[in-house]
């Protein structure tokens, strides 16, 4: 084998031993793919709070760069918004149904209140499972985590002493520094890294540290105002005032920035851009990389005892140039930036070295351009005087030439003048017209039998023009011309009506000017004639839509107060005033009609409206329509009751329903009367008044008519109270649920739980639900406060069953608002899945009325949530409309007995024969049967026997709080071996005659 052979086969051998060591080096991620570990996240606050979510931000880039199996699942405490321990423990009862011990690998926790969380979590559910923490200051980790294991952080290092060293540089006079921080954990954290600094000595010499105290907002901006021109301000976390008012930190900073009289310096980055001035800032994300990188690291195998326990900083020195600028911050002596925010572009500070180089070549060739220059008129100088003489010559022959131009240019000139004015008179829209005075002799050209169907030559006098022109409009027309001619008026200028051919008039606007001789006489004249009849008729158009409504073709609010004001100004100026009534009508529900089939739909409802009513009041009453489904009839010279009569000819008229792009409508107006001169001595205060009774209708129950009394204004007032209220109260989380059971007559067991709002004002006391549940209808708060109750009804379903409380149904009541909007089914499916409540565990109760005009459209929600797994409930049936057609088209499970029924069922026949007869028609069409309000034994044995399925009243309980649902469970339990149990077989339905009112020993149910 040759030498060049053998050491082919070497290298081919030492390459096969190398990629086989390199292959051995691998680690197994490359070979095998690792099973998916899960990781919980524990965030203390809110998603949205920017601190949080860049945390959250970092640790999910660090994970999925550096453990692509790790599985990370978030949860947020919401601790800085709402402190509720009851939260944490119903948060603690979802998290342990979703992850059971033992499918946790891991839990990552943010800030303070989710380390607590977190370690709660593993003495109770997971064990030493590893737990990595971060944005916690290290001595409260210590604390939380005292004797815990297998735990690691990254500690919160927030670089006080960095800033106050930026914040002394930048104003070297400095001398007071304001403390701004509210009382959080991390808020009275800041006050223990200052005195850290103090102890150590690295606080600065010369400068002095107050707390600003805890105060509001709004004397906090004032405070922020007054402070000294040789202060500043250090800002640690301020999202609570003393008066419990919440913030988020961005909005806050904003407001005390403009208002703060010194630069603010902040400790975190994401309040760069927000108000700050600048310091050494903590950055969220990079903290939040640092905590994913441990946390990657123990899901690759590592143990948290091999892991360093000391992190560099996360820190950047950064400023806002527009708060330097404010401040008059020198810049200069703060050192170097990692960022400076919002530095206005300076081309010269950027592009130094070009622009000295572009300034160097502009000054070379400068001076080129002047060597060049100089050397030109030299040469110029020479070839102008060799020029010169040629000049000369050259000259008169053009001046000869340039006349002859100008003759032929003259000639060329008078003849295209010509031409152009044939053709401008030939084009014009115009009727171009000229008048030999003395000779009464008129030219006119243009349009003239194209606008008037007749010949020129035909009117070419003045006497024959103004036989065309409409006798209302000659005095006027001929004034102007004689106001002209006499030199009054420099133009002539006249709108007015001419005649056409086939005998209707056109709108002509005429101008002209006339020539004077010598003596000041006029001898001709000349103008034109502009057709503006469309420019007429539009303005009649904007004219009438300036005074009726286009949809209905009704007056407008303008003409009715016009109308209005000339009735009483007609009844004063007589000394008598005749009696005067304004009925203020709205529809019930027209919003929720236009927000579920459109506005096409609601514009066809409300004209079908408009001729209702004009039909319905009869001939001879003004109606007019204010805007929306708002309209008003004038009641003017009639007797005292006569506005009643009319109100009641108006529910008459709307009773039929109306039928609008195939669907039918049920629509009712509630109606408010204000009558003159006992109600408003004007139009303003009539309309408001009657506005104020016909929302009193509203009150009453919808489809109402009401006359206005005084004491309304202060029930307007007690109303917009009652929102202020109830706003505030949403806002502060001040409503809270009661639950009141339902019980099994079969049995005795309980079978569910109904959800039931309170309210509790600190002004207003013990709110009743009839009293601002339609004032949170009417201003659209019943919506997010509608999802609340169902968010917390379903996790307190979810709490009974991880207590081992199975098989409870809870019921949620729902608004007619929250129906109708178009996203109603979705977001019920959206709390369910949110917090784990199987569909069938749900009830929602509706009732009859709030399906009133949209029945399809309720309809097609309601099957879809049913077909979902949600059971539906018809409640206070009997209180409405009670078609039997209900029970057969909707699709519910339940029907609601309401407590007028259940009243004397114990005590008068007719009740439990009404009560047995829809107990029985309910159970044909397999329904259950509910029966709310009872209160005695008697009742609860006359409805078991009645086939009523469940009972629910004070006889088995009042409505419950939370906390003493499992304290009632198992005293019920001994209850319930005392009740009379009525088998089935002994249940009576039908009860037509005296003897089935009796049991089988004879008896009376009562």
């Amino acid at each position: 084998m040759t030498g060049w052979s053998a050491t082919w086969i070497r290298g081919f051998a030492l390459l096969l031993v190398l990629l086989a060591m390199a292959a051995s080096s691998l680690p197994v991620e490359v070979w095998a793919t690792a099973p998916n570990r899960t990781v919980l996240v524990l965030h203390s606050y809110h998603q949205g709070y920017e601190w949080t979510d860049d945390q959250a931000a970092g640790i999910d880039e660090e994970l999925a760069a550096s453990a692509p199996n790790a599985i990370a699942i978030p949860y947020h405490l919401d601790w800085k918004r709402f402190p509720d321990v009851a939260g944490l423990h119903r948060l603690r009862a979802l998290v342990g149904h979703r992850h059971p011990k033992g499918t946790v690998d891991a839990i990552i926790a943010t800030d303070d209140a989710a380390l607590a969380f977190a370690v709660e979590l593993r003495r109770e559910i997971y064990g030493p499972v590893p737990l990595v923490h971060g944005g916690v200051i290290g001595a409260s980790a210590r604390l939380l985590t005292e004797g815990e294991s297998n735990v690691i952080g990254v500690a919160e290092a927030k670089d006080v002493e960095g800033t106050l060293r930026m914040a002394m540089a930048a104003n070297p006079g400095l001398r007071r520094l304001f403390v701004l921080r509210d009382n959080t954990e991390s808020g009275r954290a800041l006050d223990t890294l200052i005195d850290d600094l103090a102890a150590s000595g690295r606080f600065p010499a010369g400068l002095e540290r107050q707390i600003l105290p805890d105060m509001a907002f709004a004397r906090l901006e004032e405070r922020l105002t007054t402070l000294p021109p040789d202060s500043a301000v250090l800002l640690g976390t301020y999202a609570t005032d003393r008066d419990g008012l919440v913030l988020p930190p961005e909005q806050f900073l904003q407001l005390m920035s403009e208002k703060s009289s010194v630069p603010i310096y902040g400790l975190q980055e994401y309040l760069l851009g927000r108000g700050i001035a600048g310091g050494s800032l903590l950055s969220a994300q990079a903290h939040g990389r640092a905590v994913g990188a441990v946390a990657a690291a123990i899901m690759n195998g590592k143990s948290t005892a091999s892991l360093p326990t000391e992190r560099a900083d996360s820190v950047i020195r950064a400023m806002d140039y527009r708060q330097v600028q404010r401040y008059g911050l020198d810049l200069s002596r703060v050192g170097p930036l990692d960022q400076l925010l919002n530095k206005p572009f300076s081309f010269l500070e950027t592009y130094r070295s070009l622009v000295v180089t572009v300034g160097i070549v502009i000054v070379v060739l400068t001076v080129m351009v002047l060597i060049l220059s100089f050397a030109l008129r030299q040469r110029r100088a020479a070839e102008a005087a060799l020029l010169h003489s040629n000049l000369a010559l050259a000259q008169s022959r053009r001046d000869l030439q340039d006349r002859l131009d100008e003759l032929t240019a003259s000639r060329e000139a008078l003849c295209e003048r010509e031409k152009r004015m044939r053709l401008v008179a030939e084009a014009s829209r115009d009727i171009i017209w000229t008048w030999d005075i003395a000779a009464d002799r008129r030219v006119l050209s243009g349009r003239v039998s194209e606008l008037l169907g007749v010949e020129a030559t035909s009117i070419a006098s003045r006497a024959a023009w103004c036989d065309r022109i409409h006798p209302d409009d000659c005095d006027q027309a001929e004034e102007a011309l004689q106001r002209h001619l006499s030199g009054e008026l420099p133009e002539y200028r006249a709108e007015y009506r001419v005649r056409h051919r086939d005998g209707n008039y056109l709108w002509f606007y005429a101008t002209g000017k006339a020539m004077h001789d010598g003596q000041g006489r006029p001898v001709m004249m000349a103008g034109s004639y502009t057709d503006i009849t469309a420019e007429k008729r539009q303005q009649d158009w904007l004219d009438h839509l300036a005074h009726f409504d286009p949809l209905t073709g009704l007056p407008n609010r303008l003409t009715l107060e016009q109308h209005v004001g000339r009735l009483i100004a007609d009844d004063k100026a007589g000394g008598t005033a005749k009696p005067l009534a304004l009925l203020f009508m709205d529809m019930d529900n027209f919003k929720f009609i236009n927000d579920s089939f459109g506005h096409k739909a609601g514009d066809e409802l409300l004209m079908a409206l408009g001729l209702r009513i004009r039909r319905g009041v009869g001939e001879g009453l003004f109606i007019a329509r204010l805007g929306g489904d708002e309209f008003v009839v004038v009641v003017h010279g009639s007797e005292a009751g006569e506005p009643a009569d009319v109100a009641q000819r108006l529910e008459y008229a709307l009773a039929a329903p109306f039928l609008v792009e195939g669907q039918h409508f049920f629509v009712t107006c509630s109606v408010g009367i204000a009558r003159y001169p006992w109600d408003g001595r004007c139009f303003d205060d009539l309309l408001q008044n009657a506005d104020t009774a016909m929302y009193r209708a509203k009150d009453s129950g919808r489809g109402r008519i009401c006359t206005f009394t005084p004491d309304m204004n202060r029930r307007v007032v007690e109303r917009m109270r009652m929102l202020s209220r109830a706003r505030l109260a949403f806002d502060r989380q001040s409503f809270s649920l009661q639950y009141q059971p339902q019980v099994a007559t079969s049995d005795g067991r309980v079978r569910g739980f109904e959800a039931l709002i309170r309210w509790t004002d600190a002004e207003l006391g013990p709110v009743s639900p009839d009293r601002f549940i339609p004032v949170c209808e009417d201003s659209g708060l019943i919506v997010p406060l509608g999802l609340w109750v169902l968010e917390t009804a379903c996790i307190e379903a979810m709490g009974l069953a991880c207590r081992g409380i199975g098989g409870i149904t809870m019921s949620v009541n729902m608004s007619a608002v929250q129906l109708a909007q178009n996203d109603f089914v979705p977001r019920v499916l959206e709390v369910l899945d949110r917090t784990g409540l199987p569909p069938n565990r749900l009830e929602l109760e509706i009732t009859e009325t709030q399906m009133i005009g949209s029945l399809d459209a309720a309809i097609d929600k309601l099957d879809a949530l049913r077909q979902a797994g949600v059971h539906i409930a018809l409640d206070d049936f009997g209180t409405g409309y009670s078609s039997l057609t209900y029970l057969r088209t909707l699709p519910i499970n339940t029907l609601k007995l309401d407590k007028a029924f259940i009243d004397d069922v114990h005590r008068r026949t007719d009740a439990r024969s009404m009560v047995a007869s829809i107990s029985r028609i309910a159970h044909d069409l397999n329904r259950n049967v509910v029966a709310e309000g009872v209160e005695e034994l008697a009742q609860w044995e006359a409805l078991s026997r009645m086939g009523c399925d469940l009972i629910q009243g004070y006889f088995v309980s009042r409505p419950l709080a939370a906390d003493r649902i499992d304290g009632f469970l198992a005293a019920w339990e001994e209850r319930r071996k005392s009740l009379p149990i009525v088998s089935r077989d002994d249940v009576v339905v039908g009860m037509s005659s005296a003897g089935a009112n009796r049991q089988p020993n004879g008896r009376e149910l009562v």
